[in-house]
């Protein structure tokens, strides 16, 4: 999302704090990229350090809406069967984000990554801060699922891709688990929160609740959906897919009290922290170590548990820091139950059952949204573009 200040600046300028307002949640600023230089090479390795190579693979995919995403898949360049990791994005982000998930490419995952409708180079005037970007994420696992070099699938979201991920998760038992990087609790609160703050700290609460209404209406008649329908709480409590949800702590945009609800709600197993940074803050080492830490453990160790080979997956107890917790949630964290770190809902080392019968989430999102349509994902391969300027590594060495 966008910082309090550029925000601020936007809001106040030229149409006023109203539609200012309605402008913040469903057309922010929208990401501006040159997929054949900002994306890097077609291939590549990560440094020098790492003889494997690398490979991106541009596509498109048809949406329910017909609308077309903008994606892309990075890949060993071997094309070996692997877990993949989809990456999405906030509301003013692209699939250039997930350039911060490359790391995970060493660890033995494929990344996927998609400008959502209405972001980036995507088709769609809009964004729904999770409401339509869920079908977008549903065309793209349904693609996923249909490919053999892909062995489990997880998510990592990011402010709206964290509560899209909370809301396709909440429907499909499939993924294996999310990842989710300061998730709003309901839009209704947040929007009240940004008009108390952005309009002024003496408005009473009676006008406040009058301007979201108003607010409400209005993206309605725009964007074709309702504000109140995004409510990441009621998610979670449907959620079974172990999570990890954490949250800068000099976040004041969405302020961490929000994540600190939702994960409270999960009805799986769920991993709540704290972590160093604001809003839009690049994740540092510790972070990275944890994420990759958590999807080792769930994406490998327990599928390959479930399947009978394979490592057992490491005991974890809710008084205390397990080997998994003390590599992967910052060696240096408070322990497990302190406001700073705690499990939610189930014992963290719980296998969660996987349903018995195939997801219908296609089906789901169907009955939720009235202008969901056409049931297929219709995938466009592009070729790859190799560029002349230096990326990862020294363009010498694409060979």
């Amino acid at each position: 999302m966008v910082s309090v200040k550029d925000a601020l600046s936007y809001i106040v300028s030229g149409k006023g704090i109203f539609d200012g307002l309605c402008d913040l949640i469903i057309r922010p600023g929208r990401s501006e990229y040159d997929p054949l230089t900002d994306l890097g090479p077609a291939v590549f390795r990560l440094d020098d350090g790492d003889p494997q190579r690398y490979a991106r693979t541009d596509l498109q995919i048809e949406n329910m809406r017909g609308l077309t995403l903008q994606c892309s898949w990075f890949r060993t360049y071997d094309l070996e069967r692997r877990p993949c990791v989809i990456y999405i994005h906030g509301n003013c982000g692209s699939r250039y984000d997930a350039l911060e998930a490359l790391f995970l490419l060493k660890e033995g995952f494929s990344l996927f990554c998609f400008d959502a409708s209405g972001s980036g180079l995507s088709d769609g005037e809009y964004i729904s801060l999770g409401f339509y970007e869920r079908q977008d994420l549903a065309a793209v696992v349904d693609y996923l699922g249909s490919q053999k070099d892909v062995k489990g699938i997880g998510l990592w979201g990011r402010s709206m891709g964290a509560v899209t991920s909370i809301m396709y998760a909440a429907k499909d038992s499939s993924i294996k688990c999310i990842v989710c990087d300061s998730p709003f609790s309901t839009l209704r609160l947040l929007v009240r929160d940004l008009a108390k703050r952005y309009g002024s700290q003496h408005l009473p609460s009676s006008l406040i609740d009058k301007i979201v209404n108003r607010m409400r209406k209005r993206i309605a008649q725009r964007a074709a959906f309702n504000i109140d329908d995004l409510n990441t709480l009621k998610y979670a409590a449907e959620c079974t897919v172990p999570s990890f949800i954490f949250h800068g702590s000099e976040d004041d945009f969405v302020i961490p009290q929000n994540s600190a609800e939702v994960s409270r709600c999960f009805r799986g197993p769920c991993l709540y922290h704290l972590v160093d940074g604001g809003h839009n803050d690049e994740r540092n080492e510790q972070v990275r170590e944890s994420i990759k830490n958590f999807f080792m453990l769930y994406l490998v160790i327990k599928c390959e548990s479930r399947d009978g080979v394979g490592r057992e997956p490491p005991k974890v107890a809710n008084e205390q820091q397990s080997d998994f917790i003390a590599t992967s949630v910052l060696e240096d964290s408070p322990s497990v139950g302190s406001p700073e770190s705690t499990y939610v809902g189930d014992e963290p080392g719980t296998v969660v059952p996987e349903s018995s019968e195939a997801p219908v989430v296609r089906e789901e999102v169907e009955k939720e949204e009235e202008h969901a349509c056409s049931h297929g994902s219709l995938v466009t391969p592009l070729a790859p573009v190799k560029v002349t300027k230096p990326w990862f590594y020294d363009p010498s060495e694409m060979v």
